[in-house]
């Protein structure tokens, strides 16, 4: 694995982790008239996603390389 895979699959683990040290997502305030941890949770929910689709598409799969031997 590389550092670019690392680096886009540590970036939405640090913003989970991160939740309980940030004021602005901590706070009884609302954003989009939710509770502000929960939005900020389901932004690093999508993030996460994204991260672990960009990771499947890009690392190399060797039963392709197999299959495409053998055709």
């Amino acid at each position: 694995m590389s550092q670019r895979h690392l680096a886009y699959l540590a970036v939405p683990t640090a913003g989970f982790f991160a939740t309980p040290y940030l004021p602005f997502v901590n706070t009884d305030r609302l954003w989009l008239g939710l509770p502000a941890v929960l939005v900020w949770a389901v932004l690093w929910t999508v993030g996460t996603t994204v991260a672990l689709a960009l990771y499947e598409a890009r690392a190399p799969h060797p039963e392709d390389a197999e299959e495409e031997a053998t055709a």
